[in-house]
C-alpha cells in the first residue's frame, strides 16, 4: 500500500476511534443527567418532639434524651426554648441524614394553663412546618406534657402549615387529673396548670368535649406507672388517670404499657431504662 494511502488510512482509523470515544461520553454525560433529575429528592427524617410537665425544665428529659442518642438509637437534634412573652429560641438543625432526630421543647413559663401551653406549642410546630421544613413529626410528653400534646392535636385538627403527627407517647400523663390529697401536699403547686390539673377542671371539660378532633390516623402510646397500688398509681397520677387518654383516643389507635416498682415513681418515670426500651420500641421499632 503507498505510503499516502496507508496513512490516510491511520488517520481514518483515528477520527473513528475519537468519534466513537466521544459519543460513549456525551451518551454517559446525558444518561447521569437523566438519572439524576430523575431520582427524587431525599426524604427528611422524621422528628420526635418531647414536651415537658408542670414544673418541667430541661432536666426533665435530658436524661432520657442522652441515653438514647449514647444508644445509638436517636440523636438530639434541636433544642427549642419558649420565653413567658412566647417568642421561640431555636438552638441546633436537623440534618437530612440524621437518625431519628430529636427535639426538645423548654417552656420558661412551665405553670401556663393547659390553654396558653397548648398554644406556645402550636407556635413551636408552625415554626418547625415553616422555617425547617418539618411535615411530619412524633410527639412525646411527660405529665402535663402528654395532655398538651392532646390538646394540641385537637386544636390543630384540620388546619394546614403543622407538621401532620403519626405517633404519639405519654408517660405518666393525668388525662383524669392528679391525686387531690398529693398534689396539694405541696405547697409549690401554684399557678394556672395547677388549677386545671385537679379532676374535673374546665380544662379536662374542654378537652374530653373536643376529642372528636382527635386525628383518626395518630397511633397513641400511653406509659403508666404503679409503684404499689394501682388507685395510687405512680405517686401522683392513678393508674386510671394515665390510661384515660383511652376515652378520646379512638380505640384502634390507642395502647398502653404499665411499667411497676419504685422506679416508676411519677418523676422517674422518664428516667427508667424500661420506659426508654418501650418508647424507642414504638416510635422507632428499635427491637426489630
Amino acid at each position: 500500500m503507498p505510503y499516502i494511502q496507508r496513512r490516510n488510512a491511520i488517520l481514518a482509523m483515528i477520527c473513528l476511534f475519537l468519534m466513537l470515544s466521544l459519543s460513549t461520553v456525551w451518551f454517559s454525560y446525558r444518561t447521569d443527567k437523566s438519572n439524576a433529575a430523575a431520582a427524587p429528592p431525599a426524604q427528611k427524617p422524621v422528628p420526635t418532639v418531647f414536651v415537658h410537665g408542670y414544673k418541667g425544665t430541661a432536666r426533665s428529659f435530658n436524661g432520657m434524651l442522652g441515653r438514647l442518642e449514647k444508644s445509638g438509637v436517636a440523636e438530639k437534634a434541636m433544642v427549642i426554648r419558649v420565653t413567658k412573652d412566647g417568642m421561640i429560641v431555636v438552638n441546633g438543625e436537623i440534618s437530612n441524614r440524621a437518625r431519628h432526630p430529636m427535639i426538645q421543647v423548654i417552656f420558661s413559663d412551665n405553670r401556663a394553663s393547659f390553654r396558653q401551653t397548648a398554644s406556645w406549642l402550636e407556635k413551636t410546630m408552625h415554626i418547625l412546618y415553616t422555617k425547617y421544613n418539618v411535615k411530619e413529626a412524633n410527639l412525646v410528653g411527660h405529665s402535663m406534657g402528654g395532655l398538651i400534646c392532646t390538646k394540641y392535636i385537637e386544636d390543630t385538627s384540620g388546619r394546614r402549615q403543622y407538621p401532620v403527627i403519626q405517633k404519639l407517647v405519654t408517660i405518666g400523663s393525668p388525662y383524669e387529673g392528679v391525686l387531690i390529697r398529693v398534689f396539694k401536699q405541696n405547697p409549690n403547686n401554684t399557678g394556672d396548670a395547677a388549677r386545671d390539673l385537679l379532676p374535673g377542671s374546665v380544662a379536662f371539660k374542654a378537652l374530653y368535649a373536643n376529642k372528636n378532633r382527635f386525628s383518626p390516623h395518630i397511633q397513641v402510646l400511653a406509659i403508666a406507672g404503679v409503684v404499689e397500688k394501682p388507685a395510687l398509681g405512680d405517686s401522683l397520677v392513678s393508674l386510671d388517670s394515665a390510661l384515660g387518654g383511652r376515652f378520646i383516643v379512638p380505640k384502634k389507635q390507642y395502647t398502653s404499657k404499665i411499667v411497676y416498682g419504685k422506679n416508676a415513681q411519677h418523676s422517674s418515670l422518664h428516667e427508667n431504662k424500661r420506659v426508654d426500651r418501650i418508647v424507642t420500641d414504638f416510635l422507632w421499632d428499635a427491637k426489630k
